[in-house]
């Protein structure tokens, strides 16, 4: 699929940091398991002898208990997989059995084609994944596009025949919240709208996954050109308590956090774990792992989802030099991850926006 850096998730309500989290999604995945969970599959070793923890942040942003989940196949309804041929146009007849190199897709996995494969459907159940890729094939300028306001009535439609409630989703003010991701194109002078993306995102137990979303670009008179679903099979574990912040700091001190190692595009400053006296955590947010991971260039799946949380720090270099940093941390002792605290592992973390590299920039500047 053509997006492989997106999903720019902002983890905290009115903060200024966003955490950039790269998704590539496979309409004929192949993965090799692994045993390692997050949050190791996140950030970077974040690790110090003489690292001063405090905690700061109000006890009530995490909840009491949370849950692992273990990743079952997904099933897609007769009605929904009836619905996706139809806003694609596919009929029986655009059933690939074989592709042009002889190579047979998964008995479960769905593939339909048309139009010398410029159009294109994927479903396949057990990944929890399909992707209905509908281009406009002439080069009619696109008129009818919907706006935001219009785009997710028509979306919130679509959820309903995919048969995804909206309690499954992340709310905002008791809605559906969306992320929206327009284009415009200028032809002779003029400059319209050209296409209009929506994007709902899962949360699970009442708490924001990662990377499991359903996508809706509309064109040309509210076509439907590009239709994406990462929506895995969850069954859920038993409660586990929290951890205490208390708990949590301890884990920071072994080495079991992460912290988010992030480049801008001019002005990150690397940093040196063990150049920081002291973070001081001062918001918390719970979160879900995804169920794949990256690693030496391929995509490993997790055979299950850990909760863990997002904790903004103060990161303490010296008196006048502070850095707001962001960590990955356990929630809960069930499955722990392992320390993570060799020091010829610790390479270092980049910081965007860095507040000394702005603080030399505004000095600069009165010069």
């Amino acid at each position: 699929m053509k997006r492989l850096l997106q999903l720019i998730s902002e983890l905290f309500t009115g903060c200024k940091q966003q955490l950039i989290l790269v998704a590539l999604i496979r309409c004929l995945p192949c993965h090799a398991h692994a045993a390692e969970i997050p949050p190791n599959s996140l950030g970077y070793q974040f690790y110090s002898k003489t690292l001063d923890v405090v905690w700061k942040s109000p006890t009530n942003q995490l909840p009491a208990t949370a849950r692992t989940f273990k990743v079952v196949p997904f099933t897609f309804s007769h009605a929904v997989i009836s619905n996706l041929t139809s806003w694609g146009g596919f009929a029986e007849t655009n059933r690939v059995v074989k592709s042009d190199d002889c190579v047979k897709p998964d008995h479960n996995t769905l593939v339909y084609q048309k139009n010398g494969n410029r159009q294109s459907l994927v479903i396949d159940p057990a990944e929890g994944l399909a992707c209905l890729d509908n281009p406009m094939l002439s080069w009619e300028i696109a008129e009818g596009v919907p706006d935001e306001s219009r785009a997710c009535f028509l979306a919130t439609n679509i959820l309903a025949r995919l048969g995804i409630g909206t309690n499954e989703l992340i709310l905002e003010h008791g809605m559906p919240k969306a992320w929206f991701y327009p284009g415009e194109t200028t032809s002779r002078g003029i400059t319209r709208r050209s296409h209009m993306g929506v994007e709902f995102r899962r949360q699970v137990n009442g708490v924001p996954g990662t990377l499991q979303y359903v996508r809706v670009e509309f064109e040309n008179r509210e076509q439907i050109t590009r239709l994406e679903i990462n929506w895995r099979g969850l069954k859920p574990s038993k409660p586990y308590p929290v951890a205490t912040p208390q708990q949590m700091v301890a884990w920071i001190k072994e080495g079991r956090a992460r912290v988010q190692s992030l480049e801008g595009p001019m002005g990150a400053r690397w940093i040196q774990t063990a150049d920081i006296k002291r973070i001081t955590i001062v918001a918390a947010t719970a979160h879900y792992s995804d169920a794949t991971r990256f690693l030496g260039g391929r995509e490993e799946e997790i055979g299950r989802l850990y909760p863990y949380a997002v904790l903004q720090a103060d990161a303490e270099i010296s008196r006048d030099d502070h850095e707001t940093i962001w960590l990955f941390c356990p929630m809960i002792a069930t499955d722990l991850n392992r320390p993570s605290r060799a020091a010829t592992n610790d390479l270092g973390f980049s910081v965007y926006p860095s507040r000394l590299r702005e603080k030399q920039e505004a000095e600069l500047d009165t010069h």
